[in-house]
C-alpha cells in the first residue's frame, strides 16, 4: 500500500468512522484519520503508535503477531477488545479488513451497547439472503439478546416483553428440544465455530408451538478469539414440519386402511424375531388374502377399497395387542404373532376372521357375494430362521391353497 497517496490520504482523513491503518507485522500504526486522533485530543491523552499502547490484552509482539494472523483469516469480522485512553479504559468493536498483505485497515466502533433498532437497516441485506423472518443479537458476556421487530411479529410478543437473555429465551423453547439446543449452541461457543443451525419448537403469545430453525453466525470476536456476539436468524418452518410429519406417516402407515406399510413393518417383524431367538420362544407368521376368489378384482376401485378398508379395520380390531399387522400389497396383509406356535397361530386365526361382521357386496352380475379370505401360516424356526424366509414361506403357502378349508367365508 501506498500511504503517499493522496487521493487516498484525503478520502481517508474525512472518514467519520475513526480508523487507522496498522502493519500486520509490527503492530505499527502508519496512517489514522482526524476522528482517531480526536479520541485521544478529547481524554487529553497520548495517541499510540503501535498496537501494543493501544489494546489493553496484548501484552508482547508475539501475541500481537498470534492475533495478526486471526485477523487476516477472520476476513472483515468484527472484533471486541478494550482500549487504553489515557487512564481510561473503553470496549469497543473494531473491523478489520486487509488492505494488502503487510497492511490492515481498522475502523473503530462504540461496543457498549448493539442497538439491534439502529443495526436492522445494516443486517437486513444479510437478513433477506439467509430467507430469515426474524433476527436477534446476542452478547455473550453480559447475556443480553436484543430481537428485532420482525422477530416478535413472528413470535407474537412485543419488543418490550421480548426474550432479554438466554433463560427467557429458553422459557420459550419447547421442553422437548430444549436440551438439544442448548447443547447445540454451547459447542458453537466453546469451539467458537463460524456459525450453527437448530431447529426447534418456540412458543408464541397466543399459547401455540411454531417450528422455527435458527441460524446462529459469530458476528463479533474478542481478541482471545473467543466470540463476543453472536447474531441470529429465525425462520418460520411449520409448514415443512407438517409436509415431513405427513412423508413419515405415509411411509409409516398405509393411506387406506392406517396399518403400517411393508417397510415399518419389517422394522418390528426383527424386533420381535430377535427377541423370539434370544428367548426361544415360538413365532408365527400369517399372509392374509382378502381376494381368494378374485372377485374384489372384478370390482371398481372405489368399491374394492372400500371392502379392503372395512376388512383391515375389523381384523386389527380382533387381533390382541401384541400382534402386527400390515397391509403389503393391494389385497393382501401380513400379520405377525409373537410367542404363538402353528396350533394356537390356527385357533386364534379362526377366532379372529370368524368375529369379523359379515361384509356382503353385489357383485357385476348383480348376485350377492360375501368376502373369500384365505390364510398361509409359517412359523419360526420351522419355516425360515429370518423375516424373508417366513415371509416367503407364508406366500407360498396362500398361493398354494386347494379350495379346502383354509379358505373362510364371512357370512
Amino acid at each position: 500500500m501506498s500511504v503517499s497517496n493522496h487521493v487516498f490520504k484525503n478520502a481517508f482523513k474525512l472518514t467519520p468512522t475513526p480508523a487507522f491503518v496498522l502493519d500486520k507485522i509490527s503492530g505499527e500504526i502508519l496512517e489514522h484519520n482526524q476522528n482517531f486522533a480526536d479520541i485521544f485530543t478529547k481524554q487529553d491523552s497520548i495517541q499510540p503508535t503501535n498496537w501494543l499502547e493501544l489494546s489493553l490484552s496484548t501484552q508482547n509482539i508475539n501475541q500481537w503477531q498470534a492475533f495478526s494472523d486471526a485477523m487476516q483469516k477472520q476476513q472483515s469480522s468484527p472484533c471486541h477488545e478494550v482500549l487504553r485512553l489515557g487512564d481510561k479504559q473503553i470496549k469497543v468493536e473494531l473491523h478489520f479488513k486487509n488492505l494488502d498483505e503487510e497492511h490492515f485497515l481498522v475502523s473503530l466502533y462504540s461496543g457498549e451497547h448493539l442497538d439491534i433498532a439502529s443495526n436492522e437497516n445494516s443486517l437486513l441485506k444479510l437478513a433477506l439472503s439467509e430467507s430469515s423472518s426474524g433476527i436477534w443479537v446476542w452478547d455473550i458476556a453480559s447475556d443480553a439478546v436484543e430481537c428485532s421487530q420482525s422477530l416478535c411479529d413472528l413470535i407474537g410478543c412485543s419488543m418490550q416483553s421480548s426474550p432479554k437473555s438466554t433463560a427467557t429465551w429458553h422459557c420459550l423453547v419447547h421442553p422437548e428440544d430444549l436440551a438439544n439446543l442448548k447443547q447445540i449452541v454451547e459447542s458453537h461457543i466453546a469451539q467458537a465455530t463460524k456459525s450453527y443451525e437448530a431447529s426447534y419448537r418456540i412458543l408464541q403469545g397466543n399459547g401455540n408451538y411454531l417450528w422455527v430453525k435458527e441460524r446462529g453466525l459469530t458476528y463479533a470476536v474478542n481478541s482471545d478469539h473467543t466470540i463476543a456476539k453472536t447474531v441470529g436468524f429465525i425462520e418460520d418452518i411449520s409448514s415443512q414440519k407438517k409436509l415431513e410429519q405427513h412423508l413419515r406417516r405415509q411411509a409409516t402407515f398405509d393411506d387406506l386402511t392406517g396399518l403400517l406399510t411393508h417397510s415399518a413393518a419389517t422394522t418390528h417383524f426383527n424386533k420381535q424375531l430377535g427377541l423370539a431367538k434370544r428367548q426361544y420362544t415360538p413365532l408365527t407368521m400369517v399372509k392374509i388374502n382378502l381376494n381368494a376368489d378374485g372377485v374384489l378384482s372384478q370390482m371398481i376401485y372405489e368399491e374394492k377399497n372400500q371392502i379392503i378398508k372395512l376388512a383391515a379395520k375389523d381384523l386389527h380390531g380382533n387381533i390382541r395387542e401384541g400382534d402386527i399387522l400390515a397391509r403389503v400389497a393391494s389385497d393382501k396383509l401380513l400379520l405377525l404373532l409373537p410367542n404363538t406356535n402353528v396350533r394356537d397361530a390356527k385357533h386364534l386365526l379362526d377366532d379372529v376372521i370368524n368375529s369379523i361382521h359379515n361384509l356382503n357386496f353385489i357383485k357385476k352380475d348383480g348376485q350377492q357375494h360375501s368376502l373369500a379370505i384365505c390364510a398361509g401360516i409359517a412359523t419360526f424356526p420351522e419355516d425360515g430362521e429370518s423375516v424373508e424366509e417366513l415371509e416367503e414361506s407364508a406366500n407360498n403357502a396362500v398361493e398354494a391353497y386347494d379350495n379346502n378349508d383354509t379358505i373362510i367365508e364371512l357370512k
